[in-house]
């Protein structure tokens, strides 16, 4: 039995469809490939957009800059100094005679120095000085005045203590001394204490005031 093609199968007659279709579509990718550009998402637009915490920032670290060295401070060069030209003075310098000074300074009279005159102290007087108010008063002065040594009192010290002193001839105490003392404490009491009197009553001899000696005993006695 002969079989014989269906024209509906017959797929050469739809071949010039086939080509013109496929033609097309080549077309249209070649078209695509030229007109197609490299897209390139924004980093930052990408970060504001998206929610997920497993995205890793990048921060740029913008470069150290380079501090310039400080160059050290040179000591500027010593001044120069110039050389100083002596110049000889012709001009001549008269001598100087100090001969002349020593004679004008051998003209000149000394001041005579003032006389100090000493006067005399008296042993003796016509009219004794006395203390103002008389010996009664000045043995109560000296009881007010005495303080007995706290030293003297422990290693139990007492006795008479004589004073020598002037009785300048204005009534002033002077020249205090000890005459005869008992101990160092004591004497130095004695003395503290007839420099500290009033002034007295000066000594006469023929009607003028003179200086005169006079010894004093204080007596220093433990109660």
């Amino acid at each position: 039995m002969e079989l014989k093609k269906s024209s509906e199968a017959n797929l050469e007659n739809k071949k010039a469809g086939f080509f013109f279709v496929g033609f097309v579509m080549i077309s249209a990718i070649v078209g695509m490939a030229f007109e197609y550009s490299e897209f390139v998402p924004d980093p930052v637009a990408v970060v504001e957009q998206s929610n997920n915490k497993d995205i890793e920032q990048i921060y740029e670290i913008p470069e150290e800059e380079e501090i310039p060295e400080e160059e050290p401070e040179v000591a500027p060069p010593p001044p120069m100094v110039e050389d100083v030209e002596v110049v000889e003075d012709d001009e001549e310098v008269p001598e100087i005679n100090f001969d002349d000074f020593e004679k004008e300074i051998e003209d000149i009279p000394d001041e005579p120095a003032p006389e100090i005159k000493e006067e005399k102290v008296y042993d003796f007087v016509e009219v004794e000085p006395s203390f103002p108010g008389g010996a009664a008063a000045m043995q109560e002065w000296i009881r007010s005045k005495v303080e007995y040594p706290e030293l003297a009192r422990e290693m139990g010290e007492q006795g008479i203590v004589y004073v020598k002193f002037v009785v300048g001839s204005d009534g002033s105490i002077q020249n205090v001394k000890i005459a005869k003392g008992v101990s160092d404490a004591l004497d130095t009491e004695a003395k503290r204490v007839v420099k500290a009197m009033p002034k007295w009553t000066p000594g006469e001899q023929a009607g003028k005031a003179v200086p005169v000696n006079f010894t004093l005993p204080i007596n220093f006695r433990l109660g």
